[in-house]
């Protein structure tokens, strides 16, 4: 959480920050949102997900599904939760998951997928966002945002609307950063589970061309999300892959990754 929303928090919150020590980012963290609201708050988005979205009639992929979640379930670092792992029936490459233990991926996505390595590689990032609670850390920042803009208006400050960029752009590195740790936190668990880590690059490699000569048209204003588009920085990626398998990444991939 960046330091002003988390202040205010502070401010307007008294009692109810909580400090516990993640065992996923090796950090001590502060929050306001408890195991117990974490799970209510994933809980009920996953009741609306699974009214909009469509859910797959074709159990053996379900179960292939559940039995690989299982597998990484068991050497996270966070265990305390009861994980659930759910197919869509939607064409479209894309995976995500919710606060609380909620992890879906499109059937799209999994024909992509020529092993179950690569399979488990797209389950294990999942389940590293929720390990490291990134869901949870985002929603409380946007909370910080929002208190923070009706601070600077109660106050009639010229300096709101700046004030709003700042904070996206913020929110902008935060999104990287979180990626880039649950790629780690990922290798870290195929390798515990039995699974060939290096079938993430694969998978991201094959997610980049699909990104890069792949386009979408839609009605204007509209959006269908695709794996490289709600799972951003793929060249960054890769690069923070190959340091996790091998300690250093290739000349071309520091190239191809902003600084």
């Amino acid at each position: 959480m960046h330091r002003g929303p988390a202040v205010l928090l502070l401010l307007l919150l008294p009692g109810c920050l909580h400090s516990n020590f993640n065992l996923a980012t090796r950090r001590e963290e502060y929050t306001i949102t408890s195991t117990e609201k974490e799970v209510s708050l994933g809980r009920t988005i996953a009741h609306r997900v699974t009214k909009e979205l469509p859910v797959t009639a074709d159990e053996p992929m379900q179960q292939k599904v559940r039995a690989i979640g299982e597998r990484i379930v068991a050497v996270c670092d966070r265990k305390e939760l009861v994980y659930t792992f759910t197919v869509i029936h939607d064409d479209e490459v894309n995976a995500f998951s919710l606060p609380g233990g909620y992890v879906y991926l499109n059937d799209g996505l999994i024909k992509k997928a020529d092993s179950d390595d690569e399979l488990a590689g797209v389950i294990a990032h999942e389940v590293a966002h929720i390990t490291a609670r990134h869901a949870v850390k985002r929603y409380e920042s946007n909370l910080g945002m929002q208190l923070a803009q009706v601070a600077a208006i109660a106050s009639r400050s010229r300096s709101a609307g700046g004030m709003g960029v700042a904070m996206q752009a913020a929110q902008l590195a935060y999104a990287r950063q979180d990626e880039l740790e649950a790629d780690r936190l990922a290798v870290k668990y195929m390798k515990l589970a039995g699974f060939d880590p290096t079938a993430m690059l694969k998978f991201l490699q094959k997610l980049s061309a699909l990104h890069s000569t792949r386009i979408t048209y839609l009605p204007r204003g509209m959006t269908r999300p695709q794996y490289a588009m709600t799972h951003p920085y793929v060249p960054e990626r890769i690069r923070a892959v190959k340091e996790a398998l091998y300690g250093v990444a290739d000349y071309i991939d520091y190239l191809n990754s902003p600084q």
